[in-house]
């Protein structure tokens, strides 16, 4: 047995003798993080090697606050401590120094040290010269071996070793002065040049830029070379007198150097630009006759990248009319670079302002013209004096006095949110809309003025105390262009032209059918011109709304906007008088002249519609008549222009709308309006009754209340039906465009099977890069033709069997499949020269050699029927002619003897001089196959197993290589043998999981649908992807499996509802139980993940990301390999040394097109508080290298004067885990650390508005690439998909029909938890047909599809100059993903089937800046959802709040103005319609059942019943838009195109079994109560749900306290109702109200029914017992506390004793 190391003997002792455990360098206070994290790191991984170097035997140490004598490791860490924090004022700072002393003053390891073991150890006289030899050292071992090494030694193992030298001298000069010994000469040279190697060896992200670093991959890429050496061309630039100028140093720093910007901010932006530059270059066609070196910049990449980046820029100064700053001579590559670096360098520290664009664009604007003056000064004309930039004079000048400023006006903006309403502060979108006008320039200034209107205060935020004091309020820049107010009339303004046109069109309707019979035609159509009276009172009341909502913004409106406002309204009120007059005074011919006047002003812009190329130049126009003239119809605004769609998509959207309004409005007027009239008139002439109960109608004279009764309900539905219509519209047209698309083309397996062989041919025609355009459009809609490629075993099988075994792989790794499927699914690598066919997986072959050999013993001599059955039979040929190979290539190799040998030769030349004859069936005698295919089953049998008494059964001349033959790669064929002989049918169908099957299908199917191209990974666009964390799981805990909920644990749970994936798991760890499984420590690890890898955890979502990389590096293999390498595979590139330089090519391109960030915004927080997920986070950036984390850090810096104060600094950070310097020995744990990359400081907090797009705004800077994916920790990835995200992306540079390139690509979502619960099952169902048809629709013919959460992809330059991914405004922009799915339920009345858009702000904001979003299909991406009633609840409540606060803003405002009637119409009815409506679907049941009880208490329905007026066409008029049918429609539509119309029907008779409509009942309770509390009140915030397992029982009480307002109040309050009318009311009638009773149970009892363990008695028990304790006892508050999380505002409904407020009337 081996003795301990030393390692193992420190460890032992602090964890046995020590009470105090040693310090961790990752626990290190912030204050002190900086300086004494590396002392201890380095103290860690020396700690095996020299433990005498970390403590030594003469200690002198003194109390906490005196001056303290160290002399190495720990110790250092402790003076150092003293030194940055001598009073301990820091947070946690004297509780890491008593830590430090416990354990460095600990008597049992000083004797340790001093005893004569540890004493004959030492090799020197002193500890001095003992850190000296240590040091020396390290020094000869580890950085002379690594300087020899060279190209063999990472960049990032050089950088480790240099800064651990550096820590190491700073411990042996501190021994040495203690000792008053001078540090030897060598050491110092020695410590000189490392001190010099620090500087240039720095942490990398991905280029490492030292100088060693030449042969790296990447830096030998021309492009990347040709990228650096331009921007480190810096012979014209004049540097600051003194500056010492190095050689690497390149324009980026002369920015840093003129402007003060910081140094990681600068080394990130290098990286950014270099990356970029490569890019763009790669896809630049080589110019003909161009032979100039390929290591130089090509302009046109230059020319792209600049004007991606400075686009915006460029806009703003021709909408405010300026001069741009960008001025240079022609084709000055060195002046574009600089322009293009310093907007870089600016976005890259500007913080949160990064949220306000055209702030950047003003900023930009100034330093772009000091730049040109410099540049121009220091040229040969000098048209310029020399001046230095405005802000030049400190380091972080930039930070401190351009970007603090700013952020503090933000940051005091933001904290009055929580303060006031909308409209008493600036949000983001204030702040911004004030650099669009020139005003801004005026009043803010250059450098900026501290007193300008834009950082004071306004009048409303003074509060009445200070505005006495100094009336400041009018000059200081409040809300600009738009104010928030809390009312429901914003649906109105908005959509002004839609309320507009119901309102009319239901005027005329009622005007027609009231005349019907009664007058002329003449007459009729008199009347009906009376509703442009009413359009000229709406146009009135918008006018006046306007103007009311719009008051505290008047200070900020340009003149033009305040006078087109009046104007409006004059016009408005002149007409208000005149149509009246005109209408009843005048002829009816004068009458339409008056209309036409009155219209003429929006005929030019609706004339325009038709014309859209035309009336794009004229809104996007800066010429000034073009501006008067377009001044009325729409308010001159920066975005909001140019969002007109091509004539075809204008087309295709209003055939849309036009077929759905006219079905609509037939609908309205013959169901609902023309019914109503006979039994209204009979109403009106019924004489008045006396009332049954006077005392409650005293003064009632007429019977209008009573029409007024029976109108209401058919009013509200005539407002709210079109949500059906259009649900019905979609689904038809939705379901067209899939099946023209091919969606659904391979269904099930036995499709997959029969459409196998034209798999490879799909496959290489889609994912493989080739000259042949695949068909797109009409033509591959209409296209039966699958792709074939040519029968071989060529270098096109042999791409898509790699591709295909990489899917497989994937699926056993994820535990999928099992090892024997594993082995069925695959398809064979190796090739036998001479096979001219396609080697098959074994599924797809499955009993066809016991097949053929039957038929050929049955069917001897009829040669031609076989050959037939053959011929038919693609597989089974293949089988038998593979088999027959196998079997050859078997004997010839087995068989050694000379005379054996040529035994066998001989008989297969005859059979192969058969076969070439094509006189094998006939000459020879087949009879006797069964016998010979029973021997060769047993000889594959005898050779797997390899048993030793088996061998006296196999002949002597195959005994002596038996050994030799299972450890070959011949084994392989052995297996593949052994199957095709014995595999039975069965093995067709496979996979068996059901989550494999419904990938390979989707996978299958999507190559056959419409895509891109593939391109080379060269020429692809490069991408990244982002994932915003908070402090959600990252990877289950042993505890948390473990532990049990009711009896029940997550494991438990996940073994049950995932049974065959635990088992094959099982099978791959090689334990045959659980028992066995717990006995096997170091499988504690696997079971870990493999639950997490089943849950919403951030592990989960990194796996899936990760296999982007996994792909591209296969596919770069597939770019970059000869023949002969692509023939072995990429697998034995990486493996051997030959093919390590390619595998390195391919390693060094996907690190190119691909970046992934997970934005852990307390990362630092859980790290230094020793929190479990910084661990696991850690872990995975170990398990991933490429993987990065970016966080927010916060360091606490102490001042180091008497008073000890300190304050706290705010840094964007990036790390990665850091290189493992030394082996580390099998027995000790391994210590991951990470690395800082970059840390750039930031002006303070950022999270100041809200969490999300504010963590997601601090991580973007360290994304990079041209696109960026977007991702939730609670999504997945699937290696198939992988392989198609170049082609994805290639869709960036293809219009495809439309007026502009998408900058936006939608994806579709797969929710995976479906299978957990029932409830689970119904959200991925509304989930499922929303993402698919849905949006589908949304995408085209509608154009309104806006970014729906995540995945989609953004046009990452477009969005980072124009705001960010997503809107970051406190309360109004909470939900930056609007949602609402699509829904449906059985019961009778009121709840409609709602097809609804996701919308994410920055959706809007795409679009209004002239963005597109489009929708694709053929590609998917996992997606968890809420599995619980309580997380679905909180998770609608959220996003009921995130529309109401949608419904205020301005972004809706613009679109619903801007875009023309039918993409309007669009817009709503696919985001707050929604909720409207089901607001408008609640209302409906209150207006009529209070109707009825006023219909029954007065006593007129009974007069009235009596009078034949036909209540029930009245009732019928409805109920009848509630058929179930037509509610199902979307989800039946696309579960039929995708797996077949009778599962879809299956599914919904399923769904209605578990009371899906109960569910779905419930939920529109919770949209209805936070929409409209939100509308009204406010009290919107962002509700965490958990997205965990629900396997617990939630309290009664609990759920009384979460449900009470919004659901519970509501339904006793309408049982109320229908009690009291069943009592008073005919009989009849009871019927009808079957619905509204299963609204009301449903209300009361769905979460005790959707409760786990919710009928069982112990639990009934305990929670009545609870629920009683609860109610009985006020518990110092817990209702009243509860108020603010039920979202119930305080003042709102009842104030009642203490019983009846927790019944839920309080509060």
């Amino acid at each position: 047995m081996n003795p301990p190391n030393r390692g193992q003997i420190l460890q032992t002792m602090f964890s046995t003798i020590f009470r105090v455990a040693s310090p961790d360098s990752e626990l290190v206070p912030s204050s002190l993080h900086e300086e004494i994290t590396p002392i201890l790191r380095v103290a860690k991984d020396v700690e095996d090697t020299n433990p005498r170097s970390l403590f030594f035997q003469d200690l002198d140490i003194k109390p906490v606050d005196d001056s303290i004598n160290i002399r190495s490791g720990h110790s250092h860490a402790l003076e150092k401590a003293n030194e940055l924090d001598p009073t301990s004022s820091g947070r946690d700072v004297r509780q890491f120094k008593n830590t430090m002393l416990g354990m460095i003053y600990s008597i049992p390891y000083l004797n340790y040290l001093n005893n004569e073991s540890t004493l004959k150890a030492r090799q020197k006289s002193s500890d001095a010269h003992e850190m000296q030899s240590f040091y020396q050292q390290y020094g000869d071992k580890g950085i002379e071996d690594l300087l020899n090494a060279g190209a063999c030694s990472s960049s990032s193992q050089r950088t480790k070793i240099y800064q651990t030298a550096v820590v190491l001298y700073d411990v042996l000069d501190a021994v040495h002065r203690k000792a008053n010994v001078k540090v030897a000469a060598k050491i110092l040279e020695s410590h000189a040049e490392v001190e010099a190697k620090t500087k240039i060896y720095v942490p990398y992200n991905i280029l490492p830029l030292d100088p060693e670093s030449k042969n790296h991959a990447m830096m030998r890429d021309p492009k990347i070379v040709a990228a650096l050496t331009a921007i480190r061309y810096t012979s014209d630039l004049t540097w600051p007198g003194g500056h010492k100028i190095n050689d690497d140093e390149d324009m980026l720093d002369w920015l840093k150097t003129m402007f003060r910007f910081q140094k990681d901010n600068v080394s990130n932006q290098r990286e950014h630009l270099i990356l970029l530059l490569a890019n763009v270059q790669m896809r630049q066609p080589q110019r003909p006759g161009d032979k100039g070196p390929p290591n130089l910049l090509d302009d046109r990449a230059l020319d792209t990248v600049m004007d991606k980046f400075l686009g915006n820029y460029k806009k703003w100064c021709n909408y405010l009319g300026l001069e741009s700053s960008l001025r240079f001579p022609k084709d000055n590559q060195q002046r574009k670079l600089l322009y293009t670096g310093l907007y870089l360098l600016i976005w890259g520290e500007a913080a949160n302002l990064r949220f306000m664009p055209e702030c950047l664009c003003y900023i930009y604007h100034h330093m772009a013209f000091e730049l040109f003056e410099m540049l121009e000064s220091r040229g040969s004309k000098k048209k310029y004096k020399s001046k230095n930039p405005t802000y030049s004079g400190k380091d972080e000048d930039f930070l401190t006095k351009v970007v603090t400023p700013v952020y503090k006006t933000i940051a005091e903006e933001a904290k009055r949110s929580g303060e006031g309403k909308h409209s008493e502060w600036r949000n983001y979108d204030d702040l911004n809309e004030y650099f669009w006008s020139n005003k801004c320039f005026g009043q803010l200034g250059w450098p900026m003025k501290a007193n300008a209107n834009f950082f004071c205060k306004t009048a409303q935020q003074l509060g009445p105390d200070k505005r006495e004091e100094k009336d400041i309020g009018d000059g200081c820049a409040g809300k600009v262009n738009f104010v928030e107010i809390r009312t429901f009339w914003h649906l109105f303004r908005s959509f002004d032209r839609m309320w507009s046109f119901y309102i009319l069109s239901l005027q005329a309707m009622i005007i027609i059918a009231w005349n019907e019979t009664r007058e002329s035609r003449g007459a009729v159509f008199h009347k009906v011109l009376s509703i442009f009276i009413t359009a000229a009172k709406l146009n009135l009341f918008q006018a006046f709304l306007d103007i009311a909502l719009n008051w505290k913004a008047r200070h900020s409106m340009s003149t033009n906007v305040r006078q087109r406002y009046v104007c409006k309204a004059v016009a408005a009120a002149v007409w208000v008088v005149l149509m009246p007059l005109t209408y009843a005074y005048c002829h009816t011919c004068i009458f339409i002249v008056a209309i036409l006047i009155y219209l003429s002003p929006n005929m030019l812009p609706e004339m325009l519609f038709l014309i859209p190329s035309i009336r794009h130049t004229l809104e996007k126009s800066d010429f000034k008549p073009v501006k008067l003239i377009m001044w009325w119809s729409q308010p001159r605004l920066y975005i909001g222009r140019g969002m007109h769609e091509s004539a075809w998509s204008i087309y295709k959207y209003m055939m849309f709308w036009i077929v759905l309004l006219t079905s609509k409005l037939a609908f309205s007027y013959y169901v609902e309006i023309k019914p109503l009239m006979g039994p209204t008139k009979e109403i009106m002439s019924v004489h008045m009754p006396d009332y049954w109960l006077p005392e409650f109608f005293p003064h009632v004279k007429n019977n209008r209340g009573v029409v007024i009764t029976l109108w209401s309900p058919v009013i509200l539905v005539y407002f709210m039906d079109t949500q059906i219509w259009y649900a019905i519209v979609s689904t038809m047209v939705g379901g067209l465009y899939g099946a023209f698309r091919h969606i659904g083309e391979i269904q099930t397996l036995g499709m997959l099977r029969s459409r196998f062989q034209s798999l490879p041919g799909a496959f290489n025609a889609c994912l493989i890069p080739n000259e042949n355009t695949k068909e797109r459009g009409i033509k591959l809609a209409f296209s039966r033709k699958f792709h074939q490629i040519p029968p071989t075993n060529g270098k096109e099988a042999k791409q898509f069997s790699q591709m295909w075994n990489t899917i497989i792989s994937s699926f056993r790794e994820e535990d999928l499949i099992s090892n024997r499927e594993l082995e069925l699914l695959l398809m064979p690598c190796w090739a036998y020269p001479d096979l001219d066919f396609i080697s098959w997986p074994i599924f797809l072959l499955a009993s066809k050699i016991p097949i053929a050999v039957d038929i050929a013993k049955k069917r001897n001599g009829k040669h031609r029927e076989l050959k037939n059955i053959l011929a038919e039979d693609n597989y089974m040929s293949c089988a038998v002619r593979e088999c027959y190979a196998s079997i050859k290539n078997l004997l010839n190799t087995l068989v050694t003897g000379n005379s054996d040998l040529m035994l066998i030769t001989t008989i297969f030349t005859i059979i192969d001089t058969h076969i070439k004859e094509d006189t094998l069936l006939t000459q020879l005698n087949l009879s006797a196959l069964p016998d010979l295919h029973g021997h060769f089953v047993m000889l594959t049998e005898y050779v797997l197993q390899n048993k030793e008494e088996d061998k006296i059964q196999i002949v002597n001349v195959l005994l002596e290589i038996l050994e030799m033959v299972t450890k070959d790669m011949l084994n392989k064929e052995i297996k593949r043998l052994h199957l095709l002989l014995t595999v039975k049918e069965s093995a067709m169908d496979v996979p068996s999981n059901l989550e494999a099957r419904r990938r390979l299908t989707f996978f299958s199917n999507s190559l056959f649908m419409e895509m891109p191209g593939a391109p080379k990974i060269q020429n692809m666009l490069s991408f990244s992807a982002l994932t915003p964390y908070y402090s959600e799981d990252v990877l289950f805990s042993t505890f948390d499996l473990e532990k049990e909920n009711d009896g029940v644990s997550i494991l438990f749970y996940l073994q049950k509802i995932f049974p065959d994936e635990w088992k094959n798991f099982l099978e791959r760890v090689k334990c045959g139980s659980e028992e066995e499984l717990d006995a096997k420590d170091y499988l504690k690890e696997e079971l870990r993940l493999w639950a997490s890898y089943r849950g919403q955890t951030l592990t989960k979502t990194v796996r899936g990301m990760m296999y982007y990389r996994k792909a591209l590096e296969l596919q770069a293999f597939f770019d970059l390999a000869e023949d002969r390498e692509l023939m072995k595979g990429y697998k034995n590139a990486e493996a051997s040394s030959s093919g390590s330089s390619l595998s390195a090519k391919c390693q060094a391109l996907a690190d190119m097109k691909f970046t992934y960030v997970v934005a852990c915004q307390q990362y630092s927080i859980h790290k230094r508080s020793g929190d479990q997920r910084a661990k696991d986070i850690l872990r995975l950036m170990t398990t991933y290298p490429s993987l990065r984390v970016a966080y927010i850090d916060e360091v606490e810096q102490t001042h180091k004067d008497s008073t000890g104060t300190s304050e706290k600094i705010y840094y964007s950070a990036l790390v990665k885990a850091a290189p493992q310097t030394y082996p580390i020995d099998s027995s000790d744990s391994v210590h991951m650390l990470d690395q800082v990359i970059y840390q750039i400081k930031l002006p303070g907090p950022p999270i100041i508005g809200e969490g999300k797009p504010e963590n997601q705004n601090n991580s973007i800077i360290f994304t990079r690439g041209e696109a960026l994916q977007t991702i939730d920790m609670n999504q997945d990835y699937y290696i198939e998909e992988a392989f198609k995200m170049r082609n994805l992306l290639q869709e960036f540079l293809e219009k495809n029909g439309g007026v502009r390139y998408p900058t936006i690509l939608g994806l579709r979502e797969h929710i995976f938890t479906r299978s957990v619960s029932c409830l689970a099952w119904f959200m991925s169902n509304q989930e499922h047909s929303f993402v698919t048809i849905g949006q589908r629709v949304l995408a085209n013919p509608l154009k309104v599809r806006f970014h729906y959460g995540h995945p989609d992809v953004f046009d990452r330059v477009f969005h980072l100059t124009r705001g960010g991914v997503s809107k970051a405004s406190k309360v109004i922009n909470l939900s930056e993903d609007i949602f609402a799915g699509t829904c449906f339920s059985s019961f009778l009345l009121t709840f409609f089937f709602f097809l609804i858009s996701f919308s994410l702000l920055s959706g809007f904001n795409s679009t209004l800046r002239e963005g597109s979003v489009s929708h694709h299909e053929y590609i998917q991406v996992g997606k968890g959802r809420d599995v619980g009633l309580n997380q679905i609840s909180m998770f609608e409540a959220k996003i009921a709040n995130g529309s109401g606060e949608q419904t205020l803003s301005r972004d809706l405002y613009r679109l619903g103005h801007q875009f023309d009637f039918f993409r309007m119409l669009s817009c709503y009815f696919t985001t707050v319609g929604f909720y409207f409506c089901s607001m408008l679907t609640v209302l409906t049941v209150y207006v009529f059942l209070y109707g009825r009880l006023y219909l029954v208490l007065s006593g007129v329905e009974k007069e009235l019943g009596s009078k034949p007026m036909m209540m029930e066409i009245i009732l019928a008029s409805q109920s009848f838009v509630q058929i179930v049918f037509l509610m199902a429609l979307p989800m039946i539509m696309e579960i039929g195109l995708e797996r077949g119309f009778y599962d879809a029907m299956f599914d919904f008779v399923l769904m209605q079994l578990q009371l899906g409509s109960v569910f779905f009942t419930f939920q529109l309770g919770t949209k209805f109560h936070y929409y409209c509390k939100t509308l009204l009140h406010g009290g919107a915030e962002y509700r965490g749900t958990g997205r965990g397992f629900v396997v617990f029982h939630a309290k009664f009480a609990e759920n009384y306290r979460f449900y009470s307002r919004s659901h519970f109040v509501k339904a006793t309050e309408l049982g109320i109702l229908l009690l009291v009318y069943h009592i008073f009311g005919p009989t009849y009638i009871g019927l009808f109200t079957i619905s509204i009773w299963f609204m009301v149970g449903t209300w009361l009892f769905a979460p005790f029914l959707f409760n786990p363990s919710g009928f069982e008695w112990h639990e009934i028990v305990e929670d009545w017992t609870d629920w009683k304790k609860w109610i009985e006892y006020d518990n110092g508050g817990d209702w009243c506390s509860s108020r603010e999380e039920l979202g119930i505002m305080v003042g709102e409904g009842y104030r009642t004793p203490s019983t009846l407020g927790k019944m839920g009337y309080r509060c």
